[in-house]
């Protein structure tokens, strides 16, 4: 999962972003969902429902299209199928692995902060001000219930602190921009930044990994 992952980081992180900010929503087809398909994934016996899924394939799945139709990598619908269902299943996958760990490190989002991503967030704004309206709209596009979204963002939120508590501990030191800056001049010390902060978080998520029992639902991409 996690060597997929760190393939397509990239494309799940763009169709994230996109998604969310234009609002390129998709409705799921019911012929991907068979009664006999509950759950995407487990993550340490927790389950990752079908139901979930839909919600994540509804908002990314037009924005992966988009996004392999502007680049110049050649591949054919089904390829980009398998890689849209997998790139969902994957980060549905990593957002809980995040906030699993986020748990143990007791981190807990209140209703408070929750309150203020949603005001602070582009997509729900008219001019600057939460627009009530565009919520909602939002929420119907991707099937679900205020309560359903607002648990999920809180689990995505305490994630993304563990994410920033990782950012926050690498540093770029004097002789490692002098080193760099040898082979490469026009290396800056932001680059060198984020490369670090790359491979830092990919070996925490690949040792987070190895400790976890993840079992992926492959049937779905036999529908």
């Amino acid at each position: 999962m996690m060597n997929f992952f760190r393939k397509y980081m990239r494309v799940i992180l763009i169709v994230a972003l996109t998604a969310f900010i234009c609002g390129t929503f998709l409705g799921a087809g019911s012929y991907f969902f068979g009664p006999k398909i509950d759950y995407v994934a487990k993550v340490n016996g927790a389950k990752i429902s079908m139901r979930l899924y839909r919600a994540y394939y509804a908002m990314y799945s037009n924005a992966i299209e988009m996004y392999y139709k502007t680049t110049d990598e050649s591949l054919s619908e089904q390829d980009i199928r398998e890689v849209k269902i997998r790139a969902i299943q994957d980060a549905l996958v990593q957002d809980e692995v995040f906030y699993q760990q986020a748990k143990l490190y007791g981190i807990v989002i209140t209703d408070e902060e929750l309150k203020t991503d949603l005001q602070n967030s582009v997509a729900f704004q008219d001019n600057g001000v939460f627009n009530k309206n565009k919520y909602m709209t939002f929420l119907a596009s991707i099937h679900m219930k205020p309560r359903e979204y607002e648990s999920l963002r809180k689990k995505q939120i305490a994630g993304n602190r563990i994410k920033m508590m990782i950012d926050s501990s690498i540093k770029v030191w004097s002789y490692e921009l002098d080193e760099t800056a040898k082979q490469n001049p026009q290396i800056t010390k932001t680059a060198i930044l984020q490369s670090k902060i790359d491979a830092a978080l990919n070996e925490w998520c690949s040792g987070v990994a190895k400790n976890s029992v993840i079992v992926r639902n492959d049937l779905i991409f036999k529908l």
